[in-house]
């Protein structure tokens, strides 16, 4: 028995809608025109479904990445409100980095600051070191040093005060272990929760308050030629550090700032639907973010070329293999500027396609939103905190020109997840085949293996003559298989 009469007995027994009709000698007897019909509707069946199948395996392997993004309100019960919510870190930098009084106790620093700060490799390189020379005491100092001494003193952060009485700072008081400095290129910092232990309520009544002391008469002169004064702020993640965070909030003295914050988790998928890192946790600046991880890069790459770095990150043994040394001023002015200016000029051309760093996204990214609103302090409130400044200080117009009060509450206890999620996976693949199969040929996955099975029997019984003298449409017949 042929081949074709083998399809014929099959076309009769398969469970895929139409093909008995076209073939099976039993159905519409000679009526050949009918059975052409049926052809031509089959066929077209049949190129419908190819094109739909070939656009799902195109939108399967051609896009993976597509995503959408969910917003999920979660708390700690399904019907209650959670307990507490997580504080963050906050860090305070001081515009006034290096204050006039260091400049004043340190000879020709000032002037040796000015000329690294004019950024021109050339004009730096001549600056003379050499013993004897103006600047020689300076050689061997770092940048690190210098901004850890001459930047504001703990006193100067006069209060922290918490709902549950953890968060406490009084004048001329030892920071302790709610508030830590971090030393970085905005120099010497107030990192305020350091350890993340802080828990918050909605509202007033988990508000904490913070005071700070500028101390304007102590502004160098570098300072005051900002057209900003006052402080920066960042909210962020206690494993996170403020260096690694572009964005941030000018406060100036003499304002009050309320600060509204929202905590929100951004989750991504790793590949092959996305393009995080799940195997990148942390680095030398803290958690895995990709603005730690430029700036990680930046510190290799100067160490690469000149074997230090401008200030140490904070976490330095977190790299096994890499070890991070402070340049000195004149390894700075040698070597440093000049390389860290070729970096810059490289990572920031938008024009290159192979990028200096590799610095994927994070699979998880814990951000506090803040809105801010100000108020300038009134007369009547600075008269009643003249106390809370240091002697010498205590005129009204001295809390006005001061005094940086901020409020940081939060509006709401619950957690926002933004959740990076497939639109296009196996299950959708799955269900646009099978769909069109089903409702176009009536074709199931029991109806492909029968395609299959029919596939391998005949070429068997073609090339090994297996099943000769069997019937293959019959599938009775194939106990010998």
């Amino acid at each position: 028995m042929g081949w074709l009469q083998d399809f014929k007995e099959f076309s009769g027994e398969t469970s895929a809608h139409g093909v008995k009709w076209i073939f099976h000698p039993s159905v519409h007897g000679s009526h050949k025109v009918i059975k052409i019909l049926y052809l031509v509707a089959w066929l077209s069946a049949i190129g419908y479904s190819m094109f739909v199948m070939y656009n799902a395996i195109i939108n399967f392997i051609g896009k993976p990445t597509g995503t959408k993004f969910q917003v999920i309100a979660k708390s700690n019960d399904e019907f209650e409100k959670p307990a507490s919510i997580d504080f963050p870190t906050i860090s305070v930098c001081s515009h006034n980095v290096i204050s006039k009084s260091y400049f004043q106790q340190n000879e020709n620093l000032e002037t040796l600051w000015l000329e690294l700060e004019k950024w021109d490799p050339e004009v730096v390189k001549q600056i003379d070191f050499s013993e004897g020379s103006m600047f020689s005491k300076y050689r061997n100092v770092t940048f690190e040093e210098i901004l850890k001494a001459a930047g504001p003193p703990d006193w100067t952060f006069i209060q922290c005060e918490h709902f549950i009485d953890l968060c406490q700072t009084k004048l001329n008081q030892s920071l302790g272990e709610f508030v830590e400095r971090e030393t970085s290129l905005s120099g010497n910092c107030f990192r305020i929760n350091p350890k993340g232990k802080l828990k918050g309520k909605g509202g007033d009544y988990g508000k904490m308050q913070l005071m700070f002391f500028a101390d304007l008469n102590d502004y160098s002169s570098l300072t005051r030629r900002e057209p900003e004064y006052g402080y920066t702020v960042v909210f962020h993640d206690h494993e996170s550090y403020s260096s690694t965070i572009p964005s941030g909030f000018w406060m100036s003295p003499g304002f009050i700032y309320k600060v509204d914050l929202s905590l929100t988790q951004e989750f991504r998928e790793p590949p092959p639907a996305g393009n995080c890192d799940p195997k990148r946790v942390n680095n030398t600046y803290g958690r895995y973010e990709e603005n730690s991880c430029v700036a990680q890069c930046r510190d290799d790459a100067l160490m690469e070329r000149c074997g230090c770095v401008h200030v140490m990150p904070p976490l330095p043994d977190n790299t096994p293999g890499k070890s991070y040394r402070a340049c000195t001023l004149e390894e700075w002015a040698q070597c440093g500027l000049e390389a860290y200016k070729d970096w810059v000029v490289k990572y920031s051309d938008v024009n290159r396609v192979q990028t200096e760093c590799n610095c994927p996204p994070t699979c998880k990214e814990t951000q506090y939103k803040a809105q801010l609103s100000s108020s300038m302090m009134s007369k009547f409130y600075a008269e009643s905190k003249s106390h809370k400044l240091p002697p010498g200080y205590n005129s009204t117009q001295d809390v006005l020109e001061n005094l940086l009060i901020i409020d940081i509450l939060f509006t709401s206890m619950q957690v926002s997840e933004i959740r990076e999620i497939v639109t296009y996976g196996w299950g959708n693949f799955l269900g646009d085949c099978g769909g069109v199969l089903g409702l176009f040929l009536g074709a199931s996955m029991f109806t492909v293996l029968e395609f299959l099975e029919f596939i391998i029997l005949s070429i068997a019984k073609a090339c090994c003559n297996f099943g000769k003298g069997n019937n293959l449409g019959d599938h009775h017949q194939l106990n010998d298989i």
